[in-house]
């Protein structure tokens, strides 16, 4: 608030300016990108001057007309995850469900997935200028390939002490995701609806949706490569 009010003292010089510097204001800060502040996010439901849906939309539809955006593939790409069933033995913070999630964007995205590259580092979703981070609402329609962060996992009741969960909505528009209790034998690949998964974490602030970025997912521009070494 400070900054804008900044600003407007700046361009009090001249009615134009103003009305410019208004109209930049206004598409920062308000209609369809309202800012949270969420600990831990660098820009939740925010986006970047320019980055604008529906011109990146136009563009996709009009030299990709055959074409679905870049996030079907990670749609599609948590389907086949499940069916195939890759991931191995479960380890907590070492091989858990961001692992799951992480290698399915970075394999969809085609940076191929940690374990093909030999490598113990996750890429796509650790660079953070791809995403627009979402503060659910519980309303908001989400699309295939959204990544969902909860702050409880459905699969047992509400602990404070627990860690998070997360998954990724398929092109069925289930929410796919990995896990493993102490109690089961086995880690289990789910598939269930997004009410089932965001049971143990109501609206608001429990809910985190990742989503590619419009000029990524209508490939107005090309994905940046992988850092070197990765």
């Amino acid at each position: 608030m400070a900054g804008r009010s900044r600003r407007r003292i700046f361009v009090a010089v001249g009615t134009l300016a103003a009305a410019v510097v208004a109209a930049v204001a206004a598409i920062i800060y308000a209609g369809e990108y309202p800012v949270f502040n969420v600990p831990g996010v660098l820009a939740a439901r925010q986006t970047i001057l320019g980055d604008d849906e529906e011109s990146a939309r136009r563009h996709f539809y009009e030299n990709h007309p055959d074409e679905k955006p870049l996030n079907w593939r990670i749609a599609q790409k948590a389907v086949e995850y499940h069916e195939r069933r890759p991931m191995g033995k479960f380890v907590l913070h070492k091989n858990d469900c961001s692992d799951f999630t992480d290698s399915i964007v970075d394999e969809a995205l085609g940076y191929g997935a940690r374990d093909g590259r030999a490598s113990e580092e996750h890429i796509a979703m650790t660079n953070r200028l791809l995403w627009d981070v979402l503060v659910w609402d519980g309303v908001e329609p989400l699309l295939p390939g959204d990544v969902v962060s909860v702050r409880h996992s459905p699969w047992y009741a509400p602990d404070p002490e627990s860690c998070s969960h997360v998954g990724i909505i398929g092109s069925d528009g289930m929410v796919y995701d990995w896990t493993k209790l102490i109690s089961w034998e086995k880690p289990r690949y789910g598939r269930n609806t997004v009410e089932w998964f965001t049971k143990n974490s109501p609206a608001p602030g429990n809910v985190w949706i990742w989503r590619l970025r419009p000029r990524y997912r209508y490939m107005v521009d090309a994905l940046p490569d992988a850092p070197e070494g990765s």
